[in-house]
């Protein structure tokens, strides 16, 4: 293949879910030369819970300046309740009221649409092409049709499986990937018609896998069932646990579309997230909170962390890692560190200990609650977090 034949831009992103296509979309609008790949065409099926705290409407507000009108005229967001519930294996449950509303969205849909605001803003983007090779010290990527690109920096976010934090893991430049850090997901999509007896607002069950936990999201179309749990506690029993939660639930599996599988980060971040010039971004490096599996918003907010770095750092790129790391440990880390001992704590609580906790603590303190969960207080002993500085400039 000839030079000719290698085209060069400022950042190549591997990966056009929401952390990519934002990172994209951010530094397309400052004037750089910005490449997405991703191994799937799009819009593509992208099973996931879908729900969207106050802080992630808060940073897209930020980051697009957009609103939520906005993308509810767009079916962007398709679903809204003020209501919650936590249960757990026995039946017991507590319900709640928010004073600011759970959104939820279809991610084929999400996906889609945040990608083709990163086009609009001048984002040129390949489909179907999987990366298979990386060439640190020529920072080239190669594509398994034998495409070639060259970037000054590359983004990984690619998920949660991520092929770049593969790479770098084996290249020996970053932590080892444990797969034991990961969480198995088990979901499965149904059309409302199917279905009865959900309810109309989202419910977290505890108590059906160990270190882990269930739910039932609603949708304007769709129930979302599924269950999650730490695979060096449940990964070998999850499938079972997934057949016990139905049945509680009153539904049958040989009722109901085969379920599909997939890795969540769940507490396995990166405190080094990437090498020299690459960065890993949202699932990739492990982002997601720790104890109730939010990524989206992880996934935006380390996108618009990574492009500042770049942006920052663009005179001198080897200190675009540096300042990308430190973003992270003052913006994301610090948090999940105090989600990820929470988690601790809850999980080890033998019997139905876990969910008596819980309940307890939204029966006696439910606002405080509700605010930590949609990111107006910190998990570090309920200190307060404005986050309306995201609405405003997206930091």
């Amino acid at each position: 293949m000839s030079p000719h034949d290698i085209n060069s831009f400022d950042v190549i992103v591997i990966g056009a879910g929401p952390a990519g296509s934002t990172a994209a979309y951010l530094l397309a609008l400052t004037g750089f030369k910005v490449l997405i790949i991703d191994k799937s065409t799009f819009p593509r099926d992208k099973l996931c819970g879908g729900l969207l705290t106050l802080k992630s409407i808060k940073l897209l507000e930020g980051i697009f300046s957009t609103s939520v009108d906005y993308l509810k005229a767009r079916r962007v967001i398709t679903y809204q309740s003020f209501s919650y519930k936590v249960g757990n294996s026995t039946g017991a449950s507590v319900k709640g009221r928010l004073d600011n509303p759970f959104h939820f969205v279809n991610r084929k849909t999400y996906d889609h649409y945040w990608l083709k605001k990163a086009q609009g803003a001048g984002v040129e983007f390949k489909a179907g092409e999987k990366v298979v090779c990386l060439e640190l010290s020529r920072k080239q990527v190669t594509t398994q049709s034998g495409r070639q690109f060259v970037g000054n920096f590359i983004f990984g976010a690619d998920g949660a499986l991520s092929w770049t934090r593969r790479f770098l893991s084996a290249k020996g430049v970053i932590k080892p990937d444990r797969k034991s850090e990961l969480a198995t997901t088990l979901e499965v999509l149904i059309p409302n018609r199917q279905v009865t007896g959900l309810q109309d607002y989202p419910t977290i069950y505890f108590g059906h896998t160990p270190w882990g936990y269930a739910w039932s999201f609603p949708g304007d179309q769709h129930q979302i069932l599924g269950i999650a749990g730490l695979n060096r506690q449940a990964g070998r029993f999850i499938n079972d646990d997934f057949t016990t939660f139905l049945k509680s639930l009153h539904i049958s599996r040989q009722d109901i579309p085969r379920p599909k599988s997939h890795a969540l980060p769940y507490g396995n971040y990166l405190t080094r997230p990437g090498y020299n010039n690459v960065l890993l971004l949202g699932d990739a490096s492990g982002l997601a909170d720790p104890l109730l599996g939010e990524g989206i918003y992880y996934a935006h907010k380390s996108a618009y962390l990574a492009a500042k770095a770049v942006m920052n750092s663009y005179s001198e790129p080897q200190d675009a890692l540096t300042k990308y790391r430190r973003y992270l440990m003052r913006d994301i880390i610090a948090e999940l560190k105090y989600i990820r001992l929470a988690r601790q704590i809850i999980f080890s609580l033998p019997g139905n200990w876990t969910y008596k906790l819980l309940s307890s603590l939204l029966k006696t303190i439910p606002r405080l609650c509700e605010e930590t969960i949609q990111g107006q207080r910190s998990y570090r002993w309920f200190r307060p977090i404005n986050i309306e500085n995201n609405k405003r400039n997206g930091t």
